[in-house]
């Protein structure tokens, strides 16, 4: 790492991306393990953590995207009116801290710059002819010219990523983000986070040395993958699941029961000796483990295991790291017992 201080600019732009990792502003110490920067270099700027809170968009202890929308659209329109185009990235602090605007949140607030954009630009279509005038400024395309350089992106600062993980793949570096229904900055606006996740999941299980089957996927009527270890005679029957405050069962037993049997059965006739039930999201409460685990008692399943996404990014890094002493019979042993695996 470069022995450099960073910018002001630098150190807030890292914050940002620490704060869509964790998904709420981070404390001292979690954030200077997650970006890898100095106290130091915090203290050279602001005399107390707090006032870093507040120059970023987020106040002690409050997430700062609790401010209404409207709020934030106001201001930001009012950003626009004054520079008469829609501002890059320093332009809009510039302009913010002159005109004290509250758009400290824009790149993050929805998940990304464009996925703002976007919602904004719906909301000009219901504003007052003097503000709806936005619409016809320059740089509604594909981005604004200099923002590319400008936008608070981990991979532009220099010897800095916060929060990734060394030996994880790029594409599982926010698989917990996603998990909580959060979308990642850099995250295509196009996809739907549901299938981003499913999708994810199934290529973190092959990372591990799975032979993956795509199976329902938001069809209701199949469990999300099929994670096959031929070789080691087990498999997975996988079902990813996107829940803002954990996953809670509700009704869906009788559907995982139906993925148990059919799948099961298909699996066992497969050769496969020991079938596991996997579900992966952002948390799990021990009571749902015990009523599924009842549930399911009469099905080809061995055992029941509930991961969260960050467990699974965890094993993932750990498998590759250590690449040479990893197999999938030792990984198995960890599934044997109905069990709720986290951090």
């Amino acid at each position: 790492m470069s022995n450099q201080r960073r910018t002001r600019e630098e150190v807030l732009n890292v914050f940002q991306a620490c704060q869509a990792k964790v998904g709420k502003p981070p404390g001292r110490e979690v954030f200077l393990k997650l970006s890898g920067l100095k106290a130091t270099e915090i203290d050279y700027y602001w005399p107390r953590y707090s006032e870093l809170l507040k120059e970023a968009g987020a106040q002690p202890n409050e997430f700062q995207l609790k401010l209404p929308d409207e709020d934030v659209f106001q201001d930001y329109a009012k950003v626009c009116l004054h520079l008469r185009k829609l501002p890059t990235h320093k332009e809009l602090r510039i302009a913010q801290r002159e005109l004290k605007t509250r758009t400290h949140s824009v790149y993050v607030r929805f998940g990304g710059i464009e996925e703002f954009r976007a919602r904004f630009r719906s909301w000009l279509q219901e504003s007052a002819p003097e503000i709806k005038a936005i619409l016809e400024f320059e740089g509604w395309g594909q981005g604004l010219p200099g923002d590319h350089n400008d936008t608070p992106e981990v991979t532009q600062q220099t010897n800095v990523h916060p929060g990734l993980r060394l030996f994880l793949p790029s594409n599982l570096q926010y698989l917990d983000v996603l998990a909580r229904g959060e979308r990642p900055l850099f995250e295509s606006v196009d996809s739907s986070l549901s299938t981003a996740f499913e999708k994810r999941t199934a290529d973190a299980f092959r990372s591990l040395g799975f032979e993956i089957k795509p199976l329902g996927q938001g069809t209701g009527r199949n469990a999300d993958v099929l994670a096959l270890a031929p070789r080691e005679r087990f498999a997975l029957i996988v079902d990813a699941k996107v829940r803002t405050k954990g996953y809670e069962l509700g009704t869906e037993d009788r559907k995982f029961l139906e993925y148990a049997r059919n799948h099961g059965t298909e699996l066992r006739r497969q050769g496969f000796e020991n079938i596991y039930f996997v579900v992966v999201g952002s948390g799990f409460k021990e009571s749902d483990l015990k009523q599924l685990t009842e549930y399911l008692s009469g099905s080809p399943i061995r055992s029941v295991d509930l991961i969260t996404a960050s467990a699974l990014m965890r094993v993932v890094e750990e498998s590759i790291q250590h690449r040479s002493t990893f197999s999938l019979a030792d990984f198995e042993k960890h599934l044997f017992g109905n069990k709720i695996i986290v951090k």
